[in-house]
């Protein structure tokens, strides 16, 4: 019976609002708990879709070149869970933050921002600046390119088809990196492995820190590089000859082609791997 009067208490009263915006605008949304899934269309408008009820309101407020979305409770206490569906203009920068958010962007094409806690992230597409964070979620970015930063704690990252200088860092997770155009990649994880899938281009810098775990990277045989590796209490294998396979604390310097491109590698606890380029690649769990 209570239940009943609690339900017929309760409108459902779904927003489904689109907004037209010039070349510039920037969409902020903050979501403390739900989906927030972001699509691209064809139209200069911004199209907000969530199903709420009458115990909360959806507030979409353009402001100067800022189109922000924010949900509050019109009866007090905490926020509910909402799950929105946004269309977004190719251009657009977007940033998002939220709590208990799991967030998804597809074929976007502008700066892009998330900052999430509980939360997934997942995002196809972005250029000039990407910057992706998340407490105890998994964090993914494919087809990438301009400047890239990548936080995860508790969870793995995974990058994939990304041009672009880029730093990622993970505590108790893994970084894994396929198809990778950087002339720029500093990759750190604590309890994790690190894989890296790229070419190393002439004068580049390429920096892999974990303290417990293993990384894996490719080495053409037509790579100009000079190499650092540093492995305390691991070790260190090779497809190819290189280093002294009988020390013990692996610890040295090579010089590879004309030794442009700068590559450190550094393990406190677990192996370095290296193979040629299109051998069969080490098998790294995340």
């Amino acid at each position: 019976m209570l239940s009943n009067i609690l339900l017929a208490l309760m409108v459902i009263t779904p927003t489904d609002q689109t907004v037209q915006v010039v070349k510039g605008t920037k969409l902020d949304i903050n979501n403390f708990a739900g989906d927030v899934n972001i699509k691209v269309w064809d139209k200069d408008a911004v199209r907000v879709e969530v199903n709420n009820s009458d115990r909360e309101t959806v507030e979409i407020k353009p402001v100067d070149q800022l189109l922000r979305i924010r949900s509050r409770s019109t009866r007090g206490g905490p926020p509910r869970s909402l799950d929105y569906t946004i269309s977004v203009p190719s251009w657009m920068a977007i940033a998002v933050a939220g709590t208990y958010a799991d967030v998804t962007l597809e074929g976007v094409g502008g700066d892009v921002s998330v900052d999430t806690t509980h939360g997934d992230i997942k995002v196809r597409g972005g250029s000039g600046f990407v910057s992706l964070k998340s407490v105890q979620g998994e964090i993914t970015l494919e087809k990438a390119k301009g400047r890239v930063e990548v936080r995860a704690v508790n969870e793995r990252i995974h990058l994939a088809d990304i041009s672009a200088a880029l730093s990622a860092e993970s505590t108790n997770g893994s970084i894994i990196l396929d198809r990778i155009d950087s002339a720029n990649a500093d990759l750190y994880t604590v309890n994790g492995n690190i894989s890296y899938d790229g070419a190393i281009k002439d004068k580049g810098l390429y920096r892999l820190t974990t303290h417990n775990g293993l990384i894996a990277m490719p080495i053409s045989d037509k790579a100009n590089a000079t190499l650092t590796v540093r492995t305390y209490n691991g070790s260190f294998r090779s497809t190819f000859p290189i280093g002294d396979p009988d020390k013990k604390n692996k610890r040295f310097t090579v010089t590879l082609g004309n030794g442009s491109a700068h590559v450190e590698l550094e393990s406190f606890g677990g192996t370095i791997a290296l193979r040629r380029a299109r051998s069969r690649r080490f098998q790294v769990s995340s």
